[in-house]
């Protein structure tokens, strides 16, 4: 994908990613603030993709000791399918340095994530019950090839 570009979100894009959070994750989506103090951590990446100069998603991910935790990914519904989320991954993972997984937490009723995180090499490591008000949380995880 030519035209797609990953880069690093600066805090003047913060409430286009918040809007997006909201479309993607309806009552479970985070407060603006949330992601301000996001661009505070040292230990925190907030990602965005842009797809002909378009906002189309964004990853945000923390870098703690052993592993890298995903704790947000969206793509705009009107450009996924077009590996953006994929491409989010890569880029996040390769800002590795001593972590050797990624791991995720994702509704269990969530089935189409499921699946992409699945096509992605992700696998199932445990649940968590009711973690999503009525739904659990699968946790998942993917060992990390740094040869890559």
């Amino acid at each position: 994908m030519d035209n797609l570009i990953i880069r690093h979100a600066h805090y003047d894009e913060l409430e286009a990613i918040a809007r997006l959070d909201a479309l993607v994750f309806g009552q479970n989506a985070w407060p603006f603030n949330s992601f301000v103090n996001e661009l505070q951590l040292h230990f925190s990446k907030l990602l965005i993709a842009e797809l002909d100069t378009t906002f189309a998603g964004f990853a945000l991910a923390w870098y703690i000791a052993d592993e890298i935790q995903l704790m947000r990914i969206a793509v705009n519904p009107v450009f996924q399918r077009n590996k953006i989320g994929s491409t989010l991954i890569q880029h996040i993972t390769h800002y590795a340095q001593n972590q050797s997984k990624i791991v995720l937490e994702v509704a269990d009723n969530n089935t189409q994530a499921i699946a992409f995180y699945t096509s992605l090499g992700f696998y199932r490591v445990g649940v968590r019950k009711n973690y999503y008000h009525l739904n659990s949380a699968i946790l998942m995880e993917k060992i990390i090839d740094h040869e890559d």
